[in-house]
This record gives C-alpha cells, sequence and structure tokens, in this order.
C-alpha cells in the first residue's frame, strides 16, 4: 500500500465530509472541469485524482485536487484508492474520465466496493464497450451501420487485405489508452499497402490487437454525438445530442467547436444496443453521416464522460449528476433539454483548426466569426471559476513564445527535429 503521509493535508478535509465525495479519476481538463463545475455548483463535493501535479483542473475552486500514481500502474494506483477511502467518513463516488482509470477500478471492483460506489456494471459488462473488437463484432451481430472493419490475426491476414482495400484507412486498437502512451497518437492513418504492413508490424512487437478500418469520407460537419445515462433497467435518462462544427486535430481529434441538436435516429440505434449488453450508466457515442448513403454509421461509444460534457450540463441534462445520484442509490426524475441551439468551445484548440483551415482556403475569418452566433458554454472559461482558463492561456502564451525562440535561435536543428 502507498502511504498517505505527503498527503496529509487532506486527511482532515476527508474525514469532515459528511456526504458521499465524487471523485474524477483521470487527466481530461474538460471533462474534469465540466463534472466538477456542475456538481460543485450543487453543493457535492469534488475530488480530483489525477498523477500530474501541474493539472489545471486543480485550480477549480469547485474540486480538491489531489496528486495519485499513474493508473497504469494498476497495483498502486488501486492501493492509494483504498487507502483514501480509509479516510472517508462514507464512501465515495467514482467517476472515471480515462478508459485507463475505467480499466483499472473495474478490474480491483471487489477490493474498491467496500469503499466507494461505482456508477457503471462490472468489467465483463463495461469491456463490451471499451474492447473496440468485441464493440465492432456486436454491431455487425445486431446490423449497426458502422465502417467496414476488419480483424486481422497475424501479419498474412494483413498482406493479403493490404491489396484490396481503400486507402487511407485506419489501423485501430482495441484499447487506446496504452496504445496512445506506446506510439503518441490513438491510431495510425495509413496511406498505402507498405505503410499498411509496416504499421501492423510496429503493432506486433508491443502486443497489440488491432482491427483495420474504413475511413468515412466527410468534413467535422458530419460527425454527431449521443449523450445519455441509461438506468439499470436500460432505459435512458436525459439524452442529449450533438454536432461538430470544428475539430482538431482534423479526422482523429476531438470537436471544438460544436452545438445542440436534435437527431431522434441516434437515440433508435443506441438504445437495441445498450439493452443487448445490459449497460447501465453514461455513455458517449460518435458518429459519422456517411455522404455516400446519407447513413448515420457509428464510429465508437464511451462508456464515461466525455470532454465535452458541460454542453449537456448547461442545458439542464446534467449527466453526472444523474449518474452520482444513482450510484449512492437515489432516484433522480427524467430531465428534458431546456436550452435550444447551445454551443460548446474550447477556444485554444479552435484556434488551432481556424488558422489550418484559412491556410487551406477552407474558411475565412467572417465565416469564423459568424460561427459564434448564439448562445456559448466555455469549456475552460467561467465567469465564477476563472482560474483554470488564466492558467491555461498564460501555459499557453509561455510555450508559443518558447517555440518561436526556438526556431529563431535553432533554425536548423528544429527543421531536423520536425523531419
Amino acid at each position: 500500500m502507498i502511504s498517505l503521509k505527503r498527503f496529509h493535508n487532506y486527511n482532515t478535509y476527508l474525514k469532515s465530509i459528511d456526504q458521499p465525495i465524487a471523485f474524477i479519476l483521470g487527466k481530461y481538463i474538460t471533462s474534469g472541469l465540466g463534472i466538477s463545475r456542475y456538481l460543485g455548483r450543487l453543493k457535492i463535493p469534488v475530488v480530483w485524482l489525477d498523477s500530474n501535479p501541474k493539472q489545471i483542473g486543480f485550480l477549480s475552486k469547485y474540486c480538491t485536487g489531489i496528486v495519485s500514481p499513474p493508473p497504469e500502474n494498476n497495483e498502486e494506483y488501486i492501493g492509494f484508492l483504498i487507502n483514501l477511502g480509509k479516510i472517508l467518513s462514507q464512501k465515495g463516488v467514482l467517476l472515471p474520465i480515462g478508459d485507463t482509470e475505467i480499466y483499472a477500478t473495474l478490474k480491483y471492483k471487489q477490493k474498491l466496493k467496500k469503499y466507494y460506489h461505482f456508477s457503471m456494471p462490472d468489467l465483463e459488462i463495461t469491456n463490451k464497450l471499451l474492447d473496440k473488437s468485441i464493440l465492432y463484432r456486436i454491431l455487425d451481430k445486431l446490423k449497426i451501420a458502422h465502417p467496414k472493419t476488419y480483424f486481422p490475426q497475424n501479419l498474412t491476414d494483413v498482406k493479403k487485405l493490404s491489396n484490396n482495400i481503400l486507402y487511407p484507412c485506419f489501423i485501430k486498437p482495441s484499447y487506446s489508452s496504452y496504445f496512445v502512451i506506446d506510439f503518441k497518437t490513438k491510431l495510425f492513418n495509413v496511406e498505402s499497402s507498405d505503410q499498411l504492413i509496416n504499421l501492423y508490424n510496429k503493432t506486433l512487437i508491443k502486443n497489440y490487437n488491432v482491427l483495420i478500418q474504413e475511413i468515412i469520407p466527410g468534413e467535422a460537419n458530419c460527425m454527431y454525438g449521443l449523450n445519455a445515462y441509461y438506468d439499470k433497467d436500460c432505459s435512458p435518462n436525459g439524452v442529449f445530442m450533438y454536432r461538430r462544427i470544428r475539430e482538431w486535430p482534423f479526422n482523429t481529434g476531438c470537436g471544438c467547436l460544436i452545438e445542440s441538436v436534435e437527431v431522434p435516429e441516434l437515440e433508435e440505434i443506441i438504445n437495441p444496443l445498450i439493452k443487448h449488453i445490459k449497460f447501465h450508466g453514461i455513455v458517449d457515442a460518435e458518429f459519422k453521416k456517411d455522404p455516400r448513403d446519407k447513413k448515420f454509421k457509428l464510429i465508437e461509444i464511451n462508456p464515461r464522460s466525455w470532454e465535452q460534457n458541460s454542453l449537456p450540463s448547461r442545458c439542464g441534462i446534467n449527466l453526472p449528476y444523474i449518474a452520482y445520484m444513482q450510484a449512492i442509490g437515489k432516484e433522480v426524475d427524467k430531465v428534458i433539454c431546456k436550452q435550444k441551439q447551445m454551443k460548446w468551445l474550447f477556444i485554444f484548440d479552435d484556434i488551432l483548426s481556424t488558422l489550418t483551415s484559412m491556410k487551406k482556403n477552407e474558411l475565412t475569418f467572417q465565416e469564423w466569426i459568424h460561427s459564434f452566433k448564439g448562445k456559448i458554454e466555455y469549456a475552460i472559461f467561467a465567469k465564477d471559476d476563472p482560474n483554470p482558463f488564466f492558467a491555461l492561456f498564460f501555459k499557453s502564451i509561455s510555450f508559443s513564445t518558447f517555440s518561436a525562440l526556438q526556431r529563431i535561435v535553432w533554425p536548423v536543428d528544429s527543421k531536423k527535429n520536425n523531419n
């Protein structure tokens, strides 16, 4: 077990809380801030655990930040959670915002459930959404439209496939979390048969189970999402839908400017899947409307909160709150979207996306300004909680200044590194 001596300042605080604490597990800034703010404003105590001591989300007034071991070190991470749990006056509620945290906590659920409530089912069920090789086979079985997907067993399969598929395509891992750590990307974008074979070989060296998938054409505005909480009887509570306006990075990134929409067809696709799997908890499903046949294709579905979770909360669908209440055994009335035509903006990523699009003559300055028309929920900035925004702003300015100086002082070395 890991010692808590270096976190002694939090012992008194944790012991003093006489209601279940919501524990955010993970590193994603916008995900954690969305949960912290929309639970904290309801007077629910929030603790955010991350291995990064410089986590900007820790600056939010709506949470208490505690540095934890990295979740990849499963036993040390779980030991840390158990030691925290022993301090609590009441069982806490685990709200993981990353797949690694989900897998670790559910793997050791028997040890943790003495100290924590869980907002999702056991690993056997949840893994059907986490493991993409299992998910896409289920989609095939249920005849749910999705990108054409192949499941190679070895290099021989890939070599045969390399001459018969369309390029570009993706190489995707069954589990993306550890793949990102090893390769600094969540998937490979493949342009040719030789590249397919070479990149597949790289995954073999690291013993990754991967799949090969077609890339559905279309820009960011072809991407849609459905967010909801499913009760233990697999019925949805609080269904929210959105469409991307811009994204970053292109093709493989997340929406940096999105807007609320109503597309009932998305729920008609997801409901049968959730009932088949018997899942309960928060889901974030991503679709792409295929311009070739106008059908919505399910790209993936995550069993957790996502980066833009503050948008449905702003619209009256506070999914983390529903998950928290259900976890502690309290029922919540069905909720509906109270605010229409709302947008969510992550300005730092949106600037990168916009500048790139302008360089390609795909977006004008006037179109960029016009895209902000209407009410906006900001990913980082909040009037009642400004510190995280200013910290990220000055961090971005410092990084940009250093990069500019590096290009001036070391132009040759910088060019070599980029190549």
